[in-house]
């Protein structure tokens, strides 16, 4: 998964990191991708994902949503949904009663996509079934750990599906270039800011923004990478505390996270903050810090934590993704087992 040589660098440094940091105006964030304002409540009842907009019939597949469409980024705070793992190329079925699932019984808005199923048509799959499930997409362009070069099929076939499905603009909220590529080095960081630029280029007409998820670590062993924040439309994070060299129980872990979010913030000069993977494992061989403690006690209460502090993240404008879906990825850091079933009570606050 991580190199833990490497992270312990990074966390070895973290309490002088953190001290060092300036205060930051957090009132210049800038809003996802829309041009909404908050105060336009008769948009807000009915934008899209909530429970009073759904995808029906759409215009022109070259057409991008109409202004408000989309919720305003003020509203998307907290729990937005599940890190999901595609790899067993779900059929449009298994998709449609899962991404149901999540939005019916768990309340998630958005579906985070990892990993990737190179079939014919699977965007497809995914678009459709996300439709029927009144669920955003969080799409990735993945690059894997194999070092070859099929991220360039899975790129075309995306951007194909965007511009041929009609429903894409209206499902596909954001395109993310990789999970951790920076950290995991798959290209040179120029080439990166060259792929992000001309995605930007060409979803423009769509009106999907891009970017690109790493943690904070990947970042900083890049010299920050100043090209990459000033490309990517808004900031996605991996924020995974158990990986902090003072890691102890999981409800200890908000000094850790509001670090990563400040550093993004100052950084990314007050472009909006996602974190896109986030979670405290329950596997005991994942307890790889003297003082750690891995269970499904502190699994839980490391969800409790998030819940606890909706206000902060509301104030921050900050939504997050649990990572991951199900045991089957990571074994210990899903919110299900392989089969289903949950492993913790998870009752994500999406409003306060």
């Amino acid at each position: 998964m991580i190199s833990i040589c490497l992270l312990i660098i990074y966390f070895l440094n973290y309490n002088q990191s953190i001290k060092s940091q300036s205060r930051f105006d957090h009132s210049e964030v800038e809003p996802l991708s829309s041009s909404l304002s908050p105060k336009d409540n008769k948009i807000l009842e009915s934008c899209f994902p909530s429970n009073n907009r759904f995808i029906d019939i759409v215009p022109d597949p070259l057409a991008s949503p109409p202004r408000g469409w989309w919720c305003d980024s003020s509203q998307e705070y907290g729990w937005l949904g599940y890190s999901y793992d595609v790899g067993d190329c779900p059929t449009e079925t298994e998709l449609i009663k899962t991404f149901s699932w999540m939005r019916n019984v768990k309340g998630a808005r958005y579906v985070r996509i990892y990993s990737a199923c190179d079939q014919p048509r699977f965007n497809d799959h995914l678009i459709n079934a996300a439709s029927r499930a009144n669920l955003g997409i969080y799409s990735l362009i993945w690059f894997g750990f194999d070092g070859d070069d099929k991220w360039k099929t899975r790129r075309k076939a995306l951007i194909s599906s965007i511009k041929q499905n009609s429903k894409a603009p209206y499902v596909i909220r954001a395109v993310t270039v990789g999970s951790e590529p920076l950290f995991d080095e798959v290209l040179e960081l120029d080439s990166i800011v060259k792929l992000i630029n001309d995605l930007k280029v060409q979803l423009k007409p769509y009106k999907i923004p891009v970017t690109l998820a790493d943690m904070a670590y990947g970042f900083q062993m890049n010299g920050d990478a100043p090209e990459v924040f000033r490309a990517i439309d808004f900031v996605s994070l991996n924020v995974l505390p158990i990986f902090d060299t003072n890691a102890t129980k999981s409800d200890k872990s908000l000094k850790f996270i509001k670090f990563n979010i400040s550093y993004a913030k100052l950084h990314g000069n007050g472009k909006r903050v996602v974190i896109v993977q986030t979670g405290w494992p329950s596997n005991k061989i994942l307890a790889d810090r003297p003082l750690a403690t891995t269970d499904l006690v502190q699994e839980q209460r490391y969800f409790e934590l998030l819940n606890d502090n909706c206000r902060f993240f509301k104030a921050q404008g900050v939504g997050w993704f649990a990572h991951i879906f199900d045991d089957d990825t990571f074994p210990g850091w899903g919110l299900n087992y392989g089969n289903g079933t949950e492993k913790i009570e998870f009752n994500p606050i999406v409003e306060c």
